[in-house]
C-alpha cells in the first residue's frame, strides 16, 4: 500500500468523499479537454487564417519581418507568418488631396476677414509678391505614393500611414505636427513663396494666374523629386487668389479699367477686322471688274483689227470700190444720227438750184388717249 493510499484510508474510511472526487476528477478532465481544444484551434488558427493578409485596390501592404522590411504588395490574398514574427503596415496609393491656405486668421461669422483689422504676423498668413503687395492664396494638391517603400521608410510616417499626422511635443513644450502631410505642407509652402517673390502682383491677381499656377507647381514637384520619398505630384490647383480685405477696393478699380481697357482694345480690333474683311472684299470686287474690263477692251481691240485687216485686203484688190462703201456707210452713219436730213447736189455749169427750208416746223400733234374722247 502506497503512502497516498494510506492518506486516503486514514482521511475517509467510510467512503463519504469518493462521489466528490469522482466529479473534480471529470472536471478536471473535461477542463484539459477544451484547453487541449482550445490551444490546437489556436495553432491551426495561427498557421492558416491567423498569417492571411487582403490587399485591397488603392493601397499597398508593406511587410515587416521581426521589424525589418520584407516586401511590397499590391493587391490580393497572401499569408505570412503572423504576428510577432510578422507585421503589416497599409498605405494608401490612390490620389489624395491636400489644402494649403496664405489667408488672414478669421473670427467673423462668415469666415471672411474682419474689415479693418491690420495684418499680424504669426496670426496671418500672407504672401509678398516681387513688387511689394500683399496678397492672399488657397491651393489644393493632389499627389498620390509611388514607392511604399520609400514613402514608410524616408518620411518617419506614423504607425497607421492612412491617418492624420501626429502631434507630437519637443523638450521645450512646443508642440507641432510631425509626418508626410506636415512635410508636404513645408514643401509646398516654400515653392508658392519662391514663386510668389518674383512676380508681380498684376501677373498674379488678373494675367498670369495659369503661368503662376504651373510654377509653383513645377517648384514644388521638384522639391518633392529631390526628398526623394517615393510621392509623385499628380496635380496643383489655384483655388483663390485675392488682395486683403482693406486694398480690395482699390484692387478692384484697378481690375475695372483694365476689363474697360480690354474692351475697348477688343472692340478696335473686331473693327480692324471687319474693315480689313470690307476692304479685301472691295479690292476683289474692283479687280474683278478691272479684269472684265481688260478682257471687254482686248476683244474689241481684236475685233477691229480683224475687220481693219479685212478692209485693207480689200482695199488692195479694188481700191476706188472700198473708198465708195466706205464713204457710203460713213454718211449713212452720220445721216442716221441727223433729225432732219437735207442733201444738196454739186452745181454744176450755170444751173441752179433753189433750197427752201421751213423754219420752226409745228410740232406734230399727239393723238388723245381712248378715254379723253369719252369724256
Amino acid at each position: 500500500m502506497t503512502e497516498m493510499e494510506k492518506n486516503t484510508t486514514e482521511f475517509d474510511h467510510s467512503g463519504q468523499y469518493d462521489s466528490g472526487l469522482q466529479s473534480l476528477v471529470r472536471s478536471l478532465r473535461m477542463a484539459f479537454f477544451f484547453l487541449l481544444v482550445l490551444i490546437i484551434g489556436m495553432l491551426v488558427y495561427f498557421f492558416t487564417l491567423g498569417g492571411y493578409v487582403e490587399v485591397k485596390p488603392q493601397e499597398a501592404v508593406i511587410v515587416l519581418r521581426f521589424g525589418k522590411f520584407y516586401q511590397v504588395y499590391d493587391i490580393g490574398w497572401h499569408w505570412f507568418v503572423p504576428y510577432p514574427v510578422t507585421r503589416f503596415v497599409t498605405v494608401r496609393t490612390s490620389p489624395q488631396f491636400l489644402r494649403v491656405d496664405f489667408t488672414a486668421a478669421s473670427t467673423s461669422i462668415d469666415g471672411g476677414d474682419q474689415e479693418g483689422r491690420p495684418l499680424e504676423p504669426g496670426r496671418d498668413a500672407y504672401l509678398m509678391t516681387g513688387d511689394a503687395n500683399i496678397i492672399h492664396t488657397a491651393w489644393n494638391i493632389v499627389y498620390q505614393v509611388s514607392d511604399p517603400k520609400k514613402y514608410y521608410e524616408q518620411l518617419q510616417t506614423p504607425a497607421d500611414p492612412t491617418a492624420p499626422d501626429e502631434l507630437e511635443k519637443d523638450e521645450y513644450g512646443y508642440s507641432g505636427r510631425r509626418g508626410p502631410q506636415t512635410l508636404l505642407t513645408n514643401f509646398f509652402r516654400q515653392a508658392v513663396i519662391q514663386v510668389t517673390s518674383g512676380l508681380k502682383v498684376d501677373d498674379i491677381l488678373y494675367t498670369k494666374q495659369s503661368a503662376y499656377r504651373e510654377a509653383v507647381q513645377r517648384v514644388f514637384a521638384q522639391l518633392v523629386e529631390k526628398a526623394d520619398c517615393g510621392i509623385e505630384v499628380t496635380g496643383v490647383t489655384l483655388d483663390r487668389a485675392s488682395a486683403p480685405l482693406k486694398t480690395k477696393a482699390a484692387f478692384d478699380e484697378v481690375a475695372a479699367a483694365s476689363n474697360t481697357m480690354s474692351t475697348l482694345i477688343n472692340e478696335a480690333k473686331e473693327y480692324m477686322v471687319r474693315i480689313g474683311n470690307e476692304v479685301k472684299a472691295d479690292e476683289v470686287s474692283i479687280i474683278a471688274e478691272a479684269e472684265t474690263y481688260r478682257k471687254q477692251v482686248v476683244a474689241e481691240v481684236k475685233a477691229e483689227s480683224q475687220y481693219f485687216r479685212s478692209i485693207n485686203e480689200a482695199y488692195l484688190a479694188s481700191p476706188k470700190t472700198v473708198l465708195m462703201a466706205l464713204y457710203n456707210q460713213t454718211l449713212a452713219d452720220v445721216l442716221e444720227a441727223q433729225e432732219g436730213k437735207y442733201i444738196l447736189g454739186t452745181v454744176t455749169g450755170e444751173d441752179r438750184k433753189q433750197v427752201r427750208l421751213k423754219i420752226n416746223p409745228e410740232p406734230p400733234r399727239l393723238a388723245k388717249p381712248a378715254n379723253a374722247e369719252a369724256e
